[in-house]
């Protein structure tokens, strides 16, 4: 065997080993996933959209091979007109690849699998950039870690956001578009085409912002740009790249963009701007930790599902090492990447501690203001919003980078959690600190000649790695976990003859995912349903479905064929007994049956200590009407 060989075989035992590591590490630090693999999914029921996942990978699952019909529409939720899936994330490049495993163990599982080989995934391409860019097997496992297991990673795992935990395709792309640029070969475009596909088809947040990514990374990284982007191997990649994502996402993204007019947009510049990240998420401590994460939690009300953005102090402090040692174009790249996208996740004004900012003004001077806010977001825009739901008299709320975008970019208004974006920031400042890492590395010999330099490498990197894990620990789960069994009302409405459908209030209930999985049981069709967006049919006729059990109301359900309303009195709260009182005295309504949830969540520490989650914990008592 020649020298080449063994080199290259002794690399590729090496990336087994470094991948075997991430799934013995994924395992831990995400217990009790693995435990509970086929009974329990992480995360609380509500809020959350933990139970819809699990729904569309058995719905996937239904439609293909038993139904024999097309994913994309599902006829019995949001009864009578049917949901257009692609009114929300339909999470291809997950719920396809766990079809087998649905086929053969259930929807649990595969759910659980598919969560858990994304942080797999996430931590080796990322060991895999890095060893690219570096030629440091030990400063890309430190990255892989980093960034497969941040506080971003491990929020969106409990709220159940499997679209979103498809992350493990951004390092990959740039993997390949940094080869793109540098070699100039088809086969690098074709890759990274490949690897961005299936990061927009994860998650149509992330065409957005791998798009960008991708664009940005390749314009820094390219200068001059003389020298790589005018030369024409780089024309022909780029042309692939661009035929191949079109052959790819072509099919998809037409009708999601047809069907996405269908979808309620926001009116209120308030609404949109409430989704704006916090200078503070970027450097608050992970709230989700063993130890003192409930401390944390406590002097921050932080938004767990959401804003989750801590960088880590450790890769923060190994990224300005890297930063101050490296001025090349390739950490001047990964640094502008992480810059840019903390700005735009900060949203469309600037927040602290989870507010808009306001600075107090001449009111001549908010008046002028106001007004030219107003022509901007109204007259101007491509996607016009009211902003005079932000105006403070004397004030000025500080408008971002991100309002514009929103005003004006295409198809940016469809997105409204802008937090979402720290995820490019995230893996920059993970990028930077595999570089950081390997800086610190190349110093020993000049800090210490006592010991080989490869010892002493290896155990600076371990414990680098060790105190990343410590700081982003989040285990046993903080989010808790649920047992996936039906309610007994959903069991009694299986065993109901004949074809109707089934109401669920108060609304507020009725619109998450366990009720939308609940069907998996009862197999009747549902009034409401669950999704990014609602169809047209069930927004304008919701004022007439929560008047319950008014006249208007009933003639709405009989003609919808609505046999059973199901009202959740708990939920309901101090209305219970007023409505009640008028469902006794109605001859349009008989009380059928009434049955008791029975508690399905543990092992929270964190998300009851929140406001606005109570949903979460509530262990109903449902009462069953039937519409005479």
């Amino acid at each position: 065997m020649s020298t080449v060989q063994r080199g290259r075989s002794l690399s590729q035992a090496g990336n087994v080993v470094v991948l075997i590591t991430f799934v013995a590490l994924s395992a831990l630090m995400t217990f009790p996933l693995v435990q509970g693999l086929g009974t329990h999914i992480l995360g609380a029921p509500a809020p959350g959209d933990n139970f819809e996942y699990l729904y569309k990978v058995y719905w996937f699952k239904q439609a293909l091979f038993d139904l024999q019909v097309s994913p994309f529409f599902n006829a019995s939720t949001f009864y009578p007109s049917g949901y257009n899936v692609t009114l929300s994330e339909t999470t291809l490049s997950n719920t396809i690849p766990a079809l087998p495993l649905t086929l053969l163990w259930g929807e649990v599982v595969a759910y659980n699998v598919a969560m858990w080989v994304t942080f797999v995934l996430s931590g080796f391409g990322m060991y895999l950039l890095i060893v690219h860019l570096t030629r440091n097997q030990l400063a890309g496992v430190f990255s892989g870690i980093a960034f497969a297991l941040c506080p971003y990673r491990m929020a969106h795992l409990g709220a159940g956001h499997l679209p979103l935990m498809g992350t493990q395709w951004l390092p990959l792309l740039i993997l390949y578009l940094d080869r793109m640029v540098t070699r100039g070969q088809k086969r690098d475009a074709v890759m990274a085409a490949l690897f961005y596909s299936l990061g927009a088809l994860s998650a149509w947040y992330y065409a957005y912002m791998f798009a960008l990514a991708g664009l940005l990374y390749v314009l820094i990284r390219a200068r001059p740009w003389g020298q790589y982007l005018w030369q024409p191997h780089f024309a022909k990649s780029a042309l692939t790249f661009a035929v191949v994502c079109l052959l790819v996402l072509g099919p998809f993204a037409l009708p999601m963009t047809q069907v996405w007019n269908e979808g309620e947009r926001p009116q209120s510049l308030r609404y949109v701007d409430h989704f704006s990240a916090s200078v503070l998420d970027l450097f608050y401590p992970n709230v989700m930790h063993p130890l003192w994460g409930v401390w944390l939690a406590e002097r921050y009300s932080q938004n767990i599902n959401e804003n989750m953005l801590f960088v880590g102090f450790v890769p923060l402090a190994l990224a300005v090492v890297a930063w101050i040692r490296r001025q090349d174009r390739t950490s001047t790249a990964f640094g502008g990447l992480s810059f840019v996208f903390a700005v735009l996740a900060l949203g469309t004004t600037l927040h602290w501690a989870g507010s808009p900012v306001y600075v107090p003004v001449p009111p001549s001077v908010e008046r002028v203001f106001t007004a030219a806010m107003s022509v901007l977001s109204t007259r101007l825009a491509l996607y016009p919003i009211s902003s005079y739901s932000l105006r403070v008299a004397g004030m000025m709320y500080l408008p971002l980078p991100t309002l514009f975008l929103y005003l004006f970019l295409p198809f940016f208004s469809a997105m409204r959690v802008w937090g979402r974006f720290g995820l490019v920031t995230l893996f920059g400042i993970a990028v930077l600190g595999g570089y950081g890492l390997q800086a610190l590395q190349e110093s020993l010999p000049r800090l210490q000649r006592s010991a080989p330099i490869g010892r002493r490498a290896t155990l600076l990197a371990l414990a680098l790695c060790g105190l990343v894990i410590l700081e982003f620990a989040a285990v046993p789960y903080a989010l808790g976990a649920c047992r996936v069994e039906p309610r007994l009302v959903d069991e009694w409405l299986a065993r109901q003859p004949d074809d109707f459908a089934i109401l669920e209030l108060p609304l507020s209930k009725a619109l998450n995912g366990r009720t939308l999985y609940a069907m998996r049981t009862h197999n009747k069709k549902i009034v409401s349903g669950y999704g990014t967006f609602f169809p047209r049919t069930f927004i304008d006729n919701r004022p007439v479905l929560e008047a319950f059990p008014n006249a208007a109301s009933l003639a709405l359900l009989r003609d919808w064929d609505v046999r059973y309303v199901l009202l959740g009195a708990t939920s309901y709260g101090e209305q219970w007994p007023q409505l009640q009182d008028t469902l006794s005295t109605s001859p349009d309504l008989r009380h059928v049956r009434t049955f008791d949830d029975q508690p399905i969540y543990e092992g929270d520490r964190l998300l009851r200590l929140l406001p606005g989650t109570e949903q979460a914990f509530v262990v109903d008592r449902i009462y069953v009407y039937e519409v005479l």
